[in-house]
């Protein structure tokens, strides 16, 4: 399988920008873009700008129903299991498998954005790292450029490895533009040599959050994700 389940340490690590990165340096491969379920919005009054399945499918481009790109979605910015519940609905991880595989047969590749952390409930017994297990794609965790990443970061890849999940490896989100203070330049260093894990790049501050501001991105894109 081609492709890669984009994972967080937390929820707001900017998961959706790394996707949207990653979908337009994988442009030219028929990509497809996925984010199974999102909590946080009206379904009756969404947009790119508040809907990250649907910023998503501006930036890419694609032209797949929305049904199948994000089969469940919630008003309450919430927990899939706990905005579910409130919505007095139950999320079925086999209508998310099979949306998966119809878009797959369509795309040369696949990016499947989750939500939250891998341990962010989806039912009762069912978790995000559960359905990234089923998916079946390698995964790339998102983490902050920050105090505290250290910890969000080998404890993701400790969850990841006990779920017998695959790591790609690690691409560090900074929160604002410019150059990093030293003692946060030095923590991808810092987690490979505690995990073994991979880092493959920072993801570059974007400010133009368009498709066209991304574009103006690539060749750093490129550069940055070269291991990707």
């Amino acid at each position: 399988m081609k492709g890669y389940f984009i994972t967080g340490t937390d929820t707001g690590v900017g998961k959706t920008i790394v996707t949207a990165c990653l979908a337009k340096l994988f442009k030219n491969r028929n990509v497809g873009v996925m984010k199974p379920i999102e909590t946080g919005v009206d379904a009756q009054c969404s947009s790119s700008s508040n809907s990250d399945a649907k910023f998503l499918m501006e930036i890419t481009g694609v032209q797949d129903p929305l049904e199948d790109i994000s089969p469940y979605r919630f008003k309450l910015s919430a927990s899939p299991y706990q905005a579910a519940k409130t919505e007095e609905k139950e999320i079925d991880p086999e209508i998310i498998l099979e949306r998966f595989r119809t878009l797959q047969s369509k795309h040369s590749m696949m990016l499947v954005e989750g939500i939250g952390g891998l341990m962010v409930p989806i039912t009762q017994r069912y978790n995000v790292s559960n359905l990234a297990l089923q998916i079946g794609l390698p995964l790339i965790i998102v983490s902050r450029v920050q105090v505290g990443t250290l910890n969000h970061t080998l404890l993701t890849i400790n969850a990841a490895q006990q779920h017998g999940l695959k790591v790609k490896g690690v691409i560090l989100n900074p929160a604002y533009e410019g150059e990093l203070q030293s003692f946060e330049a030095e923590q991808g260093k810092l987690i490979k040599e505690l995990s073994s894990v991979s880092i493959l790049g920072t993801c570059p501050y974007i400010n133009d959050l368009s498709s066209e501001g991304f574009d103006k991105k690539l060749d750093l894109l490129h550069k940055e994700f070269r291991q990707i």
